[in-house]
């Protein structure tokens, strides 16, 4: 008799721990989805959202998509959150019918093995970064620090952002470190 209480003990235990690092594992996996939701909850006049997420050894969300409440066929996609949460700047990569596209050159974190020099790379990218210390904020006659920003003036941006430059004669902005990016428009087709 004790030997079975001892046992069933065990294998209950056993079970316990098993659940419990399950869950522990559960919401790791899960904490960028989470994050993610959280900040956009906080958002007032959004709906349709929709999370875009890869595995690698946890999710990883890579986009949302959201559309703008009294806007028909409104969408907003932004890239990955963390970087919101910390330091409040946020990758846009569509308002509307406009697909935001950047490049340039500069130092992506590459080094000569020789001398140890770094190297500049040619980059393209499929997002501008906006945000309160934004190089894209002078070009909006109106505050776009935020993502609330950029909900609330849905409608001033499509008409803003059909002046911009396109792929043929790109803009350009200086950024941070003292490189030049180039940024321009295009339709999406969906």
């Amino acid at each position: 008799m004790k030997y079975r209480i001892r046992r069933l003990l065990l294998v209950v235990s056993a079970i316990v721990v098993i659940g419990a690092l399950y869950n522990v594992a559960r919401s790791h996996y899960y904490a960028e989805r989470r994050q993610a939701n959280s900040i956009l909850a906080e958002l007032k006049g959004i709906s349709k959202i929709q999370l875009h997420a890869h595995e690698d050894i946890v999710e990883e969300v890579s986009s949302s998509r959201f559309a703008v409440d009294g806007h028909p066929d409104s969408v907003i996609v932004i890239a990955g959150l963390d970087e919101y949460q910390h330091e409040g700047g946020f990758s846009v990569g569509q308002i509307g019918k406009w697909q935001l596209r950047t490049f340039g050159r500069r130092h992506l974190g590459a080094y000569q093995e020789e001398t140890g020099e770094p190297v500049e790379s040619h980059y393209r990218g499929f997002h501008i970064q906006l945000g309160p210390t934004s190089p894209y904020r002078s070009l909006f006659p109106f505050e776009v620090a935020t993502l609330q920003d950029i909900v609330d003036h849905y409608a001033e941006l499509l008409i803003q952002l059909e002046t911009w430059p396109r792929e043929a004669a790109p803009g350009s902005v200086t950024l941070e470190d003292g490189t030049t990016q180039f940024f321009y428009v295009i339709e999406a087709v969906e």
